[in-house]
């Protein structure tokens, strides 16, 4: 199994102050590149339309070298939730992950929830990882480690090795 280094929480509208286009995909491109990295998902605050355009554009001029995913950062009452659309066949799968738990964040149904973030480049300070950890193996949930970039720089600074499999297991089924 290939295992794909991915910063999986990454904010490229807040980065660039700029709507998708040919130049800023590029920027956003070479910033993955120049990180090493096989890919990364944006993940806008409530705006899934920036992901999406972004892969849209990359795939009209630059090829798939590396793995834009698009995504959205859902904010709610229990946590905040990154909301990644993968491909599946003709349609999108959610993968669902909590994004920078607090020390007391308030979730009771881990049904639709296949990931938390144990590390987070801009919260690590208030991330209980004891508390993370053990949510995790209670609830059969990966551990992940993003940047939660708002500048390209940061793009990376944390990121998972992850095999794309792995986006469609839970619990040891398939769930795709």
């Amino acid at each position: 199994m290939t295992r794909l280094k991915l910063d999986l929480h990454t904010h490229c509208f807040e980065a660039l102050k700029a709507r998708p286009s040919k130049d800023s995909v590029k920027e956003i491109l070479e910033a993955i590149k120049a990180k090493g990295l096989d890919g990364i998902a944006i993940t806008e605050h409530e705006n899934k339309y920036y992901g999406f355009k972004a892969r849209e554009i990359q795939q009209a001029y630059f090829g798939n070298e590396v793995l834009l995913i698009p995504g959205q950062e859902v904010i709610t009452p229990e946590a905040s939730f990154i909301e990644l659309y993968l491909p599946d066949n003709s349609t999108f799968y959610t993968f669902r992950f909590i994004a920078h738990p607090y020390y007391q964040f308030s979730v009771k149904d881990y049904t639709d929830i296949h990931g938390i973030e144990i590390e987070n480049d801009m919260h690590n300070y208030h991330i209980d990882k004891e508390l993370v950890e053990s949510v995790a193996q209670d609830h059969n949930l990966l551990l992940l480690r993003n940047s939660d970039a708002h500048y390209l720089e940061d793009i990376g600074n944390f990121y998972n090795e992850l095999a794309w499999e792995d986006f469609f297991i839970k619990n040891n089924k398939f769930i795709a």
